[in-house]
């Protein structure tokens, strides 16, 4: 195994550290070089470098002074939220499109229910047009977006089967990167979403107090995000957490993927509406929010349980092979109904193999709830800041 850089060379160090200065930034909003030089255990002549360099790069800027301990104030330093903007993108039951400064801040927002309904055309021309009204509205320009991110549904599946309620629906045809670089001057970034929703976590959510964790997404569709010291694992050839093609069930329902029994088909929101419109005198519209309007009735509970059950097995499954801190909860179902969120809790631990594990956190986003689409913008923030790429060549 032959690695394109090499552990020890001056180099890579030289951009590990400058990665882990602009995280510290990143993470504490501001700072000075002394508490950067502190927390991070590199020398302070090595931290005022890579300061000095990312302030001449327009990245960061100095905010003021501090409090002092006894000596002099020290000079704090922070991003540079307004030099650089963000367009974050979502495709997902909800369509989302926000645009931020460098710090996360939301400065425009624009979300439609409807949309997941529509052709991928009309989605991406939809996005387009919000696109360029939130940068005339704002009074920018497009070479101050330093990236558009755009978590999606996915592409390149080796088979897809056109079902009434697949998610794909066309998208796994789709250049979305290619779409909106024919249309946009500026760099775009494109990951499937559950993974865009894990790059949310580690740097806005759970990630900047824990380093080793799974992001698990139930939405229209199902799928999770892998993270190891600080790193979401993208697998070698970038396709990893496709949890939602796992197979729960031998034989079981038939998958838009080809296969029988994967976990998407008994868990997504649009396995859960399904099966409440199959109970007696209950028929909700393709909403899971109306499913979670009525999420206490006592068949709907039942129905919704055994979802939670299912997918509950599928995480201790997850927790049984990776051994993580934390499992974090995200996307529509979760975050809308509390019989689901609840039931998964109770049920992972009994399925735990390990005595060490059966104490796995399981949390639900916080992000989830309040700010979807910051998963898309962290794209954009991890791509401008990714410094170090290790790939293998086999």
């Amino acid at each position: 195994m032959d690695s394109k850089i090499v552990v020890g060379k001056p180099e890579l160090l030289k951009q590990i550290n400058r990665n882990t200065v602009i995280k510290l930034i990143f993470k504490h909003g501001e700072i000075s070089r002394t508490e950067i030089a502190k927390l991070s255990k590199l020398t302070l002549p090595s931290v005022m470098r890579i300061v000095d360099g990312l302030i001449e790069e327009n990245l960061v800027a100095e905010v003021g002074k501090g409090t002092s301990t006894g000596g002099r104030k020290p000079n704090l330093i922070s991003m540079n939220h307004r030099h650089l903007y963000i367009v974050g993108v979502e495709i997902a039951i909800n369509v989302v499109v926000v645009l931020t400064d460098l710090s996360g801040k939301i400065l425009d927002r624009w979300e439609d229910s409807q949309m997941h309904y529509q052709t991928p055309e009309t989605v991406l021309t939809a996005i387009f047009e919000q696109i360029n009204r939130m940068i005339d509205a704002n009074h920018l320009n497009m070479c101050q977006i330093a990236g558009i991110g755009i978590g999606t549904p996915g592409t390149n599946f080796k088979y897809t089967k056109r079902m009434l309620h697949s998610i794909l629906k066309g998208w796994e045809e789709m250049d979305v990167k290619g779409w909106f670089e024919s249309r946009i001057a500026c760099p775009v970034f494109v990951d499937n979403v559950a993974r865009t929703r894990t790059l949310g976590e580690l740097w806005f959510g759970i990630g900047k107090e824990i380093k080793d964790f799974i992001y698990v997404f139930i939405d229209q569709g199902v799928g999770c995000g892998i993270v190891t010291h600080g790193a979401i694992q993208e697998g070698y050839n970038g396709v990893a957490g496709e949890f939602g093609h796992t197979i729960i069930e031998f034989e079981g329902r038939e998958c838009y993927c080809g296969n029988r029994g994967c976990i998407e088909m008994y868990v997504s929101a649009g396995a859960i509406i399904s099966d409440v419109n199959q109970l007696s005198d209950i028929q909700v519209e393709q909403s899971f929010s109306e499913v979670a309007k009525i999420e206490n009735l006592p068949q709907v509970e039942q129905t919704i349980k055994k979802s939670a059950m299912v997918l509950a097995a599928g995480i201790s499954n997850l927790i049984n092979i990776i051994n993580p801190y934390a499992v974090v909860i995200g996307g529509i179902v979760p975050t809308r109904s509390k019989v689901f969120t609840e039931q998964i809790k109770a049920s992972v631990r009994a399925s735990v193999f390990s005595k060490y594990a059966m104490d796995t956190k399981i949390y639900l986003s916080e992000i989830d709830m309040t700010y979807n689409c910051l998963g898309s913008v962290a794209l954009v923030i991890n791509e401008i800041f990714k410094s170090v790429t290790v790939t293998d060549q086999r």
